[in-house]
């Protein structure tokens, strides 16, 4: 299966580690590792996270790795990861 990060997937990510980066390298080290191993474990159907509906009107699935939520979508043979998205946010599901 591959995976694909949509843009605003791939901004969420870049901003999270880049704020982390600069106050605590560590931290952001393990929630990188954390975010991409939990991927790894919705390739495989490990779990499959709650059916939501953003406020957009797009259906997503989602998947807790604290402090964030992964909001993904499940293709045939694709993975497409939506939002990286900071659970402290306001929430973008209805």
């Amino acid at each position: 299966m591959k995976v694909v990060f949509a843009p605003q997937a791939e901004e969420d990510l870049a901003a999270l580690l880049e704020y982390l980066v600069s106050r605590n390298p560590a931290a952001a080290v393990d929630l990188e590792s954390r975010i991409f191993s939990t991927i790894g474990r919705l390739i495989e159907r490990a779990f499959e996270g709650f059916e939501q509906t953003l406020a957009d009107g797009e259906v997503v699935r989602s998947w807790a790795v604290p402090p964030v939520r992964i909001y993904y979508q499940r293709g045939a043979d694709t993975l497409l990861i939506v939002r990286i998205y900071h659970q402290a946010r306001r929430p973008i599901s209805r």
